[in-house]
């Protein structure tokens, strides 16, 4: 039951991600919206760059009560989802507040279920247990950037108040399904929790965000202290990956024309099957290879993959046969990048102030991409693809020496 309750989580926590980074810009570009316009989406990701300032607010809480509050932020995010109904105007500053709203609440969300995964589970438990909830976030990915784009485009018809109401039925019946046998004491720990619920409002979260920061304040810097030898690691590793990310579903609708269809359910089958043997691999590597070894294996799949875009770039048209090999390959040197980055920090971190470790320095990465993807707009926008492609190359060798660092 772990398992799947742990996979549910993941996907829950992918679903949010993905949908600011892929499902968005998706629909932004199939509606017309400029490059320019659409790679600014990435400042609603801020929550993520600074989770670590609240973070703390995990380790304070019992590691028998955590599951309660992640269902709480569940019912937040699903009223959170429905309240960008009310604010359709894209350019509307309104309409990016509560999309940074949203951000800050699926932060809280990934904050929690890395408690969890850190305080529920031992470190032997946890290497097995991690694949499940990544192999979530992988699926929540997939769905995102491929089932919701082609229920957008031929159901939904266009219509982004459509997709919203969507987005926020799967948490609600995620909510019940969490709650339905455990609801006498899930009331109960609400009771004594009402503040939560009110952070659906975004002058609550900021409140929420100001007090955890200064609560934190006099022990930061010894905490800080204590995880300094992996900041190289924690910020360059997988940011290459992150940059390349945001910009993956536009490169393959502007570039080659694709349709939301074709797009949505080729990105739905072919990474599905990438992921589950993904997950397979790397149950048995990791048994058998240390983690440095599964990290540059990562990296060496993940150039092998860039390779193939930049070569892929040349080309105005190609054989869609080519775009099926590029979107699995991509997937799987991506899930490997994610497997190797979080079960390294995992174990590293497991002891006193774990989640606001872990916090900080999934954080780094984060911080940086918020300069690494303006600048990967201006090349697109001002050059071409292939300046882009070297660009996340350059940042990839930045990964290979943070993974030497550690050794």
């Amino acid at each position: 039951m772990n398992n799947l309750k742990l996979a549910f989580f993941g996907f829950l926590s992918g679903y949010i991600y993905c949908f600011l980074t892929v499902t968005l810009q998706a629909a932004f570009t199939h509606l017309g919206y400029p490059v320019s316009f659409i790679s600014t989406m990435v400042f609603a990701l801020l929550p993520y760059s600074f989770k670590f300032l609240w973070s703390g607010f995990a380790d304070s809480v019992d590691k028998s009560s955590i599951k309660f509050l992640i269902s709480i932020f569940i019912i937040l995010i699903s009223f959170s989802f429905f309240l960008l109904i009310l604010f359709s105007d894209l350019y509307s500053i309104v309409f990016i507040i509560m999309l940074i709203n949203l951000a800050f609440l699926g932060a809280c969300f990934d904050i929690l279920t890395d408690a969890n995964l850190i305080k529920n589970f031992t470190d032997e438990e946890r290497s097995s247990l991690l694949s499940y909830y990544i192999f979530g976030w992988r699926i929540a990915s997939i769905f995102a950037g491929g089932a919701v784009l082609f229920i957008f485009n031929k159901i939904f018809q266009g219509s982004l108040s459509h997709l919203f109401v969507f987005s926020s039925l799967i948490f609600l019946i995620f909510f019940i399904v969490f709650t339905v046998n455990k609801l006498s004491d899930f009331w109960k720990f609400s009771r004594e929790n009402l503040f939560y619920f009110l952070m659906f409002l975004p002058p609550i979260s900021l409140f929420f965000i100001v007090k955890t920061s200064l609560y934190n304040l006099k022990d930061s810097f010894s905490v800080l202290s204590d995880i300094s030898k992996l900041f190289f690691y924690s910020t360059f590793y997988k940011l290459f990956d992150l940059t390349l990310s945001s910009f993956v579903i536009i490169f393959f609708i502007k570039k080659f024309e694709l349709t939301l269809e074709f797009f949505g359910v080729v990105n739905t089958i072919l990474p599905l099957l990438a992921v589950v043997f993904c997950g397979y691999a790397w149950g048995r590597m990791s048994s058998k290879f240390p983690a440095n070894y599964i990290m540059l294996f990562s990296l060496l799949l993940k150039s092998l993959t860039l390779l193939f875009f930049i070569y892929v770039s040349f080309y105005n048209e190609i054989n869609k046969v080519y775009l099926l090999v590029l979107f699995s390959l991509n997937i799987v040197s991506s899930s490997f990048v994610t497997y190797s980055f979080s079960n390294y920090l995992m174990q590293a971190v497991n002891s006193a102030r774990s989640s606001f470790k872990f916090s900080i320095l999934t954080s780094l990465s984060m911080l940086l991409i918020l300069v690494s993807v303006p600048v990967a707009s201006y090349l697109v926008d001002n050059y071409n693809w292939i300046s882009f492609f070297t660009f996340i190359f350059a940042l990839q060798v930045l990964s290979y020496i943070s993974v030497f660092k550690i050794k």
